[in-house]
Parts: structure tokens; C-alpha cells; sequence
């Protein structure tokens, strides 16, 4: 009967453990979650840094930042003018990667929800012939979504340097569905 309780409670402090450990390891649905779900990122990033180069893409020291091997950052302000001087038409897509909790807790005002982890086989749902800023968070799974849109044959994309944070922290307003 001891043995019994003894082997019971090691069973149940086992699956604690277990789940505290897979917590750890896949981590929770905050910023960053669901990043490592694509294998090849650095196929992906090698692959859009190289159409980068050949389409002359690599942007350093005028108005946008190059990063990451070519990836294209816009700032929260430049966003923000460019989506108030041009006209609705001439507008980018503005693509938010996150996951759906996240898009439920705010996002840019006109975005467009495809999360990343869907992204490669939804990039025919997004118009063809349109800039598009990718986001996210913080902006590291946007430059992600950037390679995968450069990777299917999208030019003109450029991630939002700091993500919905940056958008936020300059007080521009962001969408809350109810």
C-alpha cells in the first residue's frame, strides 16, 4: 500500500515536471511563438538575401534601414506618414503575422491577419502588385514573413521595425475587435 502511494505521487510529480519542461522548451503563446515552427529559415533568408541583391534591393543610409541580410525595415513613423500622404489605393498591404490572440488584442488599423506559420500557403490570398509591410510583435517574425513573401516571388516588402511595440510606444492607433 505504501509502495502504491509512493508510486502514484512520483507518477504525478513526473507529469508536473513534464509539463513545466515542455513549457520551457515550446514556450508559451507570447512574442516569438511559433518562430521556430519552419525548419529552413536560414535556407530562407539566404534565398531572399541573394533576390535582394540582384533586384538592388539592399537599402543602407537612405530613408529605410536594410537589415538581416537584406531585409528592408521601415519605422513606425515613416509607416505612419507614408499611409497619410499617399492615397488609399497606393497603400501597402500591411500584413500582421502574428497569432490570433495576438491580432484579438490590437492591430494596425486596415491590417491583414495571416499568421506566419501559414503564411507560404495563403500568399495567393494577398493582392498581387502591392507593397506589402510585414509586423508582428517586436519585429522578428516579420523579417521572417519577409523571406518566406521573397522566397514566392513578392519584391516589395519591408518589415516594421519594432513591430506593433514601435506602432504603440509612438501612440498611433491600433484596431481592438470586440
Amino acid at each position: 500500500m505504501v509502495l502504491k502511494r509512493f508510486a502514484k505521487r512520483g507518477l504525478t510529480v513526473a507529469k508536473k515536471l513534464a509539463g513545466a519542461g515542455k513549457g520551457i522548451i515550446v514556450g508559451g503563446p507570447g512574442v516569438g511563438h511559433g518562430v521556430g515552427e519552419y525548419e529552413d529559415f536560414e535556407k530562407i533568408r539566404s534565398e531572399a538575401a541573394a533576390q535582394d541583391v540582384l533586384e538592388g534591393n539592399v537599402t543602407a543610409g537612405s530613408e529605410f534601414d536594410a537589415v538581416a541580410d537584406g531585409t528592408v525595415e521601415i519605422s513606425a513613423e515613416d509607416l505612419r506618414v507614408m499611409l497619410e500622404i499617399e492615397s488609399v489605393e497606393d497603400h501597402p498591404i500591411l500584413l500582421d503575422v502574428r497569432q490570433s490572440h495576438e491580432w484579438k488584442s490590437g492591430h494596425l488599423p486596415g491590417a491583414v491577419h495571416v499568421p506566419l506559420a501559414v503564411l507560404e500557403s495563403r500568399v495567393d490570398d494577398l493582392e498581387a502588385g502591392r507593397a506589402i509591410v510585414t509586423y508582428c510583435g517586436s519585429g522578428m517574425r516579420s523579417i521572417d514573413a519577409s523571406y518566406v513573401l521573397k522566397r514566392v516571388g513578392r519584391t516589395d516588402v519591408r518589415s516594421l521595425a519594432g513591430g506593433i511595440t514601435a506602432w504603440k510606444q509612438a501612440n498611433h492607433a491600433i484596431v481592438v475587435p470586440e
